[in-house]
């Protein structure tokens, strides 16, 4: 199996283009535990790669700790899954949640292997921003050309992008109530605020058209 080392770190820039309103929201609150298979088949062996610890999702302030040394036998299994043509499966859950909630993706591993491990973890936090929605993995090397990478890969350079729902806009509902009540109580008290003509134009309109039949009766009697 591949060796594993407590503590060897990357750190990485992130970014979002999404928005919170509460200026520290969620400042070192989520921990995401990163899991891959270096196995191909149906029924895959996944082990411990990777923590993500995000600081703040308003920022996208998060960074990778990579927690497990890659080995020789790391990149054997990487190579045969690509020789194979076969998937590099990836998945993530919550540090310390009662029920993991697994969210996976994959990708070609060819694409992985001649990338040098070079890779983006773009991950989906639900609207609360407690727990992560959805996770896409995206190396740089999107066609395999069957050549390898151009340096052996040592290690996962990862660059992750926190991403979160943008909050709709609320009506304003209170608003409207107040206007609606307003409106049933005038109606209750009997006040009409239109004006003089949209009252009266009923009575007004037939006054005016005998005035002007009675003005071209006279001027034809002339």
């Amino acid at each position: 199996m591949c060796a594993k080392i407590k503590v060897m770190t990357i750190v990485l820039l992130s970014h979002t283009s999404y928005i919170f309103d509460d200026e520290s929201f969620m400042d070192g609150q989520l921990t995401l535990l990163v899991e891959d298979s270096l196995d191909g088949g149906p029924d895959p062996e996944f082990s411990l790669r990777s923590t993500i610890h995000v600081r703040s999702v308003k920022s996208g302030n998060a960074f990778v700790t990579h927690t497990r040394t890659w080995t020789d036998e790391c990149d054997k299994k990487l190579k045969t899954l690509a020789d194979n043509d076969d998937m590099y499966r990836v998945r993530v859950y919550q540090k310390g949640a009662e029920d993991r909630g697994y969210v996976s993706t994959f990708t070609n591993a060819c694409q992985v292997y001649e990338s040098g491990l070079s890779e983006t973890l773009t991950l989906m936090l639900d609207g609360a921003g407690s727990s992560v929605a959805s996770v896409g993995l995206f190396p740089p090397i999107a066609v395999c050309t069957g050549e390898g990478p151009i340096t052996p890969p040592q290690q996962y350079n990862t660059t992750i992008i926190i991403r979160s729902p943008i909050m709709a806009p609320v009506p304003d509902t209170a608003t409207y109530i107040t206007k609606m009540e307003a409106m049933k109580s005038e109606k209750a008290e009997g006040k009409d605020n239109r004006s003089f003509l949209a009252k009266y134009w009923m009575y007004i309109v037939p006054i005016v058209l005998v005035m002007l039949l009675s003005g071209g009766a006279q001027e034809g009697t002339r």
